[in-house]
């Protein structure tokens, strides 16, 4: 059976809790970009004057050529432009404010002006055709002689782009679609690792569960009843039955693994005699775990299949340290969910490598408790901890 989350739909559910973040970004830019580009689909206003060679002197197939060589020679862009303000550059006049259409094979020019107003459109075109139009009849005989057919006159507003209050949902919908475009890309090229499934897949090895690490202030250590999902990775560690248990991560999850070294050795310390090794600070935290047990330590506490109820926890990054009995070993690496399955196949060859139980855990950052983080020694009630003895 396939476990929670390890589908596609449950990989996309767990990135967008993930990189939240970027999908709102998406989903603004989609909101934000909307209005405006529904502003540049709305059409400018279109008005035309038409010139007419009345007499031509010159032959039909130059007459198109000669036509664009008056309208582009610079006459038209600076009559045209005291229409149109000093924000309008004078090169963009022809052909965005001003153009023209000069047929092969007809004596009609088209003069046409572009303006969101229409009576400004038709002010534009009919200043270009007189501009022109002037222009055309200097050179007299050997060309022609040519006249404005009509004027330009003003249409009404052409039919608007998209409405800008309808632009909004467009938006959100635009904008929810590129968040789940962006977010599938990212997934797709990380492949991250979020459940025992994808463990297994990634790297082959067996994944002890997934186990939320409370956020505790730099120094504290939040009590073992405050991490969901612990218990059941330590039911499924000591049916290892190796003495030791040596607790590894990549640098980046060192402090995640000392909450988590500490959590699981106060667990264990239920129900096997458990002996600890770490940094300082680790040290400490486990004692007061330990005190916090008062009388009760140990008190279910069983032998393994060996006959032995000792057991070593480890939680050092120096390779001395590490060095242990291959065989009397359950190797446990601390990784992150979401971590990617090259960085996961990654560390598993360099921190795994040559123990006899080779185990996973992933770990997900918690919400930050604010109670105490130890208890008074002697202040030990029953927890679900002690359903660890119960279900071995």
């Amino acid at each position: 059976m396939t476990e929670s989350g390890h589908d596609a739909v449950g990989v996309l559910r767990w990135g967008l809790r993930r990189y939240r973040l970027l999908f709102l970004v998406c989903l603004l830019l989609g909101v934000v970009v909307a209005p405006f580009a529904a502003a540049r689909l709305d059409q400018p206003a279109q008005a035309e004057a038409l010139i007419i060679a009345q007499r031509l002197d010159t032959s039909l197939t130059a007459l198109p050529r000669y036509g664009e060589a008056i309208f582009n020679n610079g006459q038209v862009a600076d009559a045209v432009a005291p229409l149109l303000g000093a924000g309008v550059s004078h090169k963009d006049i022809i052909p965005d404010h001003v153009s023209l259409v000069a047929d092969q094979d007809s004596i009609v020019f088209h003069v046409i002006g572009h303006d969101p107003d229409p009576k400004k459109a038709a002010l534009i075109a009919n200043t270009a055709a007189d501009t022109m139009l002037k222009a055309l009849n200097i050179p007299g005989a050997g060309v022609g002689a040519f006249e404005k057919m009509s004027p330009a006159v003003s249409r009404g507003a052409p039919p608007r782009g998209l409405n800008r209050v309808l632009a909004i949902p467009v938006g959100l919908v635009t904008g929810i679609v590129l968040g789940l475009a962006a977010i599938s890309l990212l997934l797709a090229a990380r492949r991250p690792v979020i459940d025992a499934a994808g463990v297994e897949e990634a790297t082959g090895v067996t994944a002890l569960g997934t186990v939320t690490v409370p956020r505790a202030r730099r120094g504290r250590f939040a009590r073992p009843d405050q991490f969901p999902g612990l218990v059941p990775v330590c039911r499924r560690l000591l049916r290892l039955e190796t003495p030791t248990v040596v607790l590894v991560s990549r640098s980046r999850d060192r402090r995640l693994r000392a909450q988590v070294s500490v959590a699981l050795t106060g667990i264990l310390m239920r129900v096997r005699e458990v002996a600890f090794t770490g940094p300082p600070e680790l040290r400490e935290g486990v004692e007061q775990a330990r005190e916090a047990l008062g009388p009760d330590a140990g008190r279910h506490s069983v032998p393994g299949a060996n006959g032995r109820a000792g057991l070593t926890v480890i939680d050092s990054a120096d390779p001395l340290d590490l060095v242990q009995p291959p065989e009397l070993t359950a190797a446990v690496l601390v990784a992150r969910e979401g971590i990617s399955s090259a960085a996961l196949r990654a560390a598993v060859v360099e921190h795994l490598g040559g123990s006899a139980k080779a185990r996973v855990v992933l770990v997900r950052r918690g919400r930050l408790i604010r109670r105490p983080s130890t208890p008074p020694p002697g202040a030990a009630q029953a927890t679900p901890v002690e359903e660890v003895a119960l279900g071995r």
